[in-house]
């Protein structure tokens, strides 16, 4: 294990410096943004079109990889970062910031693709478990240093924007610096149709959707909301920071409860708690503002909550589709929360353009009841009651970059064979198992 660590320490370091520009840059946008009068809704859109971008990435990243190598394209996408980071404080204009950061999107999920990729071809199947989690703290971590930066100035300066540049284009080292040899594996994953989805599991393609409804404006419009309650930079800043830290936490124990009973309980169960939670924290943001230990616990419940639905949705796939299918099965839900991480920031952005930034959480309840009437149909119609000794996966926490991390998934079939011999033949994509002509 250790000369695996080793062998991708410099992935890790560079995804670690990637990941703590692109979240620092994130904050600092809706916070600038706030400061030069942007509108609410313009923020949801702003966040909406980083998510387009974001699909965009994930579609076309294989052929820039094929085209361009691992690393040059690694490099040329760091560097794409870079220069967008730095654009948004010479090009103070909306139509600019929209085209920039649907640009930064595409270019940060093209390095989670690389960055994967080359994971995939690095890790032998029984060091897939540890490295998929290591992958997963390594992102949560990175996430919550980089708000801590704030602390240095404030988003009117340019101090902020050219550390988040600085981080982006240190990126590039590590990775170019490594001795590992370039991955030659197939990049084109099988494809799962989405009505085979909906057939196979109804539950999780509601729950995945969900998950992008709330997370992405989450993500994209919670500096907007911490500001509207009078949060300063510093503490908007501890204020994220806790909430994914806590809500990490959090999602462990209410995956493992998955793997005990019927999971599409448990996913109504999340979906009606987090309902709850995001009341609360409408009754907080509007009658108890003072009280912001009081919000920073709701939010830590909330992210926690939320977060765990999206893994919950892929393990009630696993339960119905064959494990050779994992990586289609699970891309397809990817995309599917990708399009709710699209359309959730705009519509957030259009209710808060009206209500004001604290409205926030009443577009989570919103969305989040709804779900619960829907999942709640859906078990209704669907009459079968699933036993937890078939459950064939098991609950694994996950973040939502590329698809070709999927392959490392603890419940995933496909073969991970040593590097030296991935590099000698072609890999089976075909996930029926039987011989390409």
């Amino acid at each position: 294990m250790r000369s695996i660590l080793l062998s991708i320490t410099a992935l890790f370091f560079g995804l670690s410096l990637l990941l703590m520009g692109n979240s620092l840059l994130s904050t600092l946008l809706v916070i600038r943004g706030v400061s030069e009068g942007f509108s609410e809704q313009f923020l949801g859109l702003l966040s909406s079109s980083y998510y387009l971008g974001a699909l965009l990435g994930t579609w076309f990243a294989g052929r820039l990889i094929r085209q361009m190598g691992h690393i040059r394209c690694f490099t040329f996408c760091a560097s794409l970062l870079a220069c967008g980071t730095l654009l948004y404080m010479l090009l103070l204009s909306p139509t600019a910031w929209l085209i920039i950061r649907l640009f930064t999107g595409f270019g940060v999920f093209v390095m989670f693709t690389v960055i994967e990729s080359w994971l995939n071809g690095q890790t032998p199947d029984e060091y897939r478990n540890r490295i998929f989690s290591l992958y997963m703290v390594v992102q949560m971590i990175a996430a919550a240093i980089a708000q801590q930066f704030l602390h240095l100035d404030n988003a009117e300066a340019f101090t902020l924007f050219a550390i988040a540049a600085v981080l982006a284009s240190a990126a590039v080292m590590p990775v170019s610096w490594t001795r590992l040899q370039q991955p030659h594996v197939a990049l084109d994953m099988p494809k799962m149709d989405l009505p085979r989805l909906i057939e196979s599991a109804p539950v999780a393609v509601t729950a995945v959707i969900i998950s992008g409804l709330t997370l992405g404006p989450f993500w994209g419009l919670s500096p907007l909301f911490a500001a509207s309650l009078g949060y300063s930079e510093s503490q908007v800043a501890i204020f994220i920071s806790l909430a994914v830290l806590g809500g990490a936490a959090i999602q462990y124990p209410v995956g493992r409860l998955s793997d005990v009973i019927d999971r599409r309980l448990v996913i109504l169960g999340v979906l009606m708690a987090t309902a709850a939670v995001s009341t609360a924290m409408v009754f907080a943001a509007y009658w108890l503002p003072e009280k912001r230990w009081l919000m920073v616990i709701l939010a830590m419940f909330f992210v926690g909550l939320a977060l765990a639905v999206y893994p919950i949705g892929v393990a009630h796939l696993v339960d119905h589709i064959h494990k050779d299918h994992l990586v289609a099965g699970s891309s397809g839900l990817l995309l599917l929360y990708g399009l709710g991480s699209f359309i959730g920031p705009a519509l957030a952005g259009i209710g808060l353009q009206r209500l004001g930034g604290e409205a926030l959480p009443g577009f989570f309840a919103l969305v989040l009841t709804v779900s619960v009437l829907v999942v709640a149909w859906q078990l209704r119609q669907s009459r079968v009651v699933e036993k937890p000794t078939d459950y064939e996966g098991h609950f694994v926490a996950m973040v939502r970059t590329g698809p070709n991390v999927l392959p490392l998934h603890p419940d995933s079939e496909e073969e991970l064979a040593p590097p030296e011999d991935r590099r000698q033949r072609p890999r089976n994509d075909n996930p029926d198992g039987q011989p390409n002509d």
